[in-house]
């Protein structure tokens, strides 16, 4: 059995916002850019993910597009889940969420007022993935990038390269490494109703 994990980073920038708007509203609306769509069809046009199942999607509207490709080529219903959504940032208050990030990459259960710790967002990603196992059935999940780190933590062994920054790795092989990428696709292998292997994988 396999599943996936699907983040894809590029977001529209070039959008105006009145100063008084939700932190969390501006995140969930906050489509993909062309070149998101793009690189979203591209993803739909791999024949790795032709035994696919299900297809499971956060309610953020750049996973529902991401996942849409998928959806059409495969003719299978979009399955929404709140487990999926991005981890809540909470009042941010005098800080960025440069700052909070740089936080929460070394004190997993730092979190703001209102908002998820990586720990918090991980369990949910991973009691979600658990039941998905339960059912043994081929998925796709589209959801997002902390969530998913959120999510590898709980399985993966825990490191920083010179620079500080967090280094994850499973069966002694990286599978996150911090750096800013357009599209994270993670594989997951499962036997016997336990996770055997998880490897970031490059589709496109």
């Amino acid at each position: 059995m396999k599943i996936y994990l699907i983040s894809n980073n590029l977001l529209l920038d070039n959008i105006s916002y009145n100063n008084d708007a939700n932190l969390e509203l501006i995140r969930f609306t906050r489509p993909l850019s062309s070149d998101g769509e793009i690189l979203a069809k591209k993803v739909s046009e791999k024949n790795c993910f032709q035994d696919i199942e299900k297809i499971y999607s956060s309610f953020y509207s750049s996973a529902i597009t991401n996942a849409r490709y998928l959806s059409l080529k495969y003719d299978l219903k979009i399955n929404m889940r709140t487990e999926l959504n991005e981890c809540l940032v909470g009042n941010l208050g005098s800080k960025n969420m440069k700052m909070v990030k740089g936080l929460q990459d070394h004190e997993f259960t730092y979190k703001l007022p209102g908002g998820e710790s990586l720990v918090d967002v991980g369990n949910r990603v991973d009691n979600f993935i658990k039941r998905i196992i339960n059912d043994n059935e081929n998925s796709i999940l589209f959801t997002h990038k902390r969530a998913i780190v959120g999510f590898l933590l709980k399985h993966c062994e825990v490191g920083y390269n010179l620079d500080e920054n967090l280094i994850l790795t499973y069966n002694n092989r990286v599978v996150y490494d911090d750096s800013e990428t357009d599209l994270d696709v993670y594989e997951i292998d499962v036997n016997d109703k336990k996770i055997i292997d998880i490897k970031s994988i490059d589709v496109i």
